[in-house]
């Protein structure tokens, strides 16, 4: 029976996704790991959802955010730095979610604010607004928990990005459920992300006793654990390994951010200069399968050069190359939508 503790100084949601799978492909039996992290102006999907549904992802990364998929459900979150993650990584006989519920809710308790359990989903405060949302999965040597608390998220970000127009689309894909919603730091002002870290860590001991701290380092000669901070007998200190590289390369990859999304239909119009368009377009994996254009630009031909052009394209038109005026504005005003 071995706890850990595990703590990322990585703001990037690629790395510390892939932190997190490392350390769960690590786990041995009788390892429990508490994790925890923070991802900077980034939105995280779930697993099944739909990038187009559920966030304005172009606009995230032209702030300079990060779109992220996650390997578990649920639905859609906005992290910042006001948003501590956690997780928990547990051999399935020391895997019990009501033990691990209770790290989060009496590190809530040390501040005053007591809470309960929503569904299987959501940690609330006795009002019934939503600060902590948790998803699951498991792998065959473990079981994973992670979930995140609002301390000071910037909600005025949340609505910014994750507010997707529903008017223009069908799309498939599990949709994110509505919540109410605060931050733990309009219940105490005195709950800054630190001093939460430091309160479930305490609880964390509390209900699990004592622990071994692992560090993560990108440099190898910079370690000084003396190969002390393995979990079972796999180190998982360093992240210059093959094996992280590419857990990282998937994460951060278009095909898995975006590709994975379910097909859906979109619908774009617009008036120019020169006329009117509107394009159809039905994407798979987010790639443009079939599409439709119409308009009473004078270029009778506009329409059927624009469908060939769009033909089996990327729905952010990132490689798409054209001489033709028009086409290459309407190629802009799509990339931007």
């Amino acid at each position: 029976m071995r706890n850990y503790f595990v703590e990322s100084n990585e703001y990037n949601p690629w790395k510390n996704l892939a932190i997190e799978k490392h350390l769960a492909d690590s786990v041995q039996s009788g390892d429990l790991l508490f994790y925890l992290w923070q991802n900077d102006k980034t939105v995280v999907i779930g697993r099944n959802q739909n990038a187009l549904r559920e966030c304005k992802a172009g606009l995230l990364e032209e702030d300079g955010g990060y779109l992220a998929r996650r390997t578990t459900g649920g639905g859609a979150v906005y992290h910042d730095m006001g948003n501590l993650c956690f997780t928990f990584l547990a051999s399935p006989e020391r895997y019990d979610l009501e033990r691990q519920m209770k790290v989060i809710q009496i590190a809530c308790r040390k501040f005053g604010i007591e809470t309960e359990f929503s569904g299987r989903n959501d940690v609330i405060t006795k009002d019934g607004y939503k600060f902590s949302g948790n998803a699951f999965s498991v792998n065959k040597t473990c079981k994973i928990q992670h979930g995140t608390l609002m301390i000071d998220l910037d909600k005025e970000k949340l609505s910014r990005y994750l507010t997707p127009s529903e008017e223009k689309m069908k799309a498939k894909g599990v949709k994110s459920v509505e919540s109410r919603v605060c931050n733990l730091k309009d219940l105490n002002a005195e709950i800054t992300v630190e001093a939460m870290k430091m309160a479930l860590l305490e609880a964390f001991t509390e209900v699990y006793g004592e622990y071994e701290r692992i560090g993560l380092v990108e440099d190898a000669d910079a370690c000084t654990c003396a190969g002390s901070c393995g979990v079972g007998n796999v180190r998982i200190c360093r992240l210059t390994t093959q094996e992280f590289r590419e857990i990282y390369d998937l994460y951060a990859s278009w095909d898995w951010r975006y590709g994975k999304s379910p097909e859906c239909e979109v619908v774009y119009s617009k008036r120019f200069s020169w006329g009117e368009v509107q394009v159809h377009l039905k994407l798979k994996n987010l790639y443009i399968e079939e599409c439709k254009v119409y308009s009473d630009s004078l270029d009778a031909e506009f329409p059927d050069k624009l469908e060939k052009v769009l033909h089996n394209q990327r729905f952010d038109m990132k490689d798409v190359e054209t001489d033709d005026e028009k086409i290459s504005e309407v190629i802009k005003w799509l990339a931007q939508e």
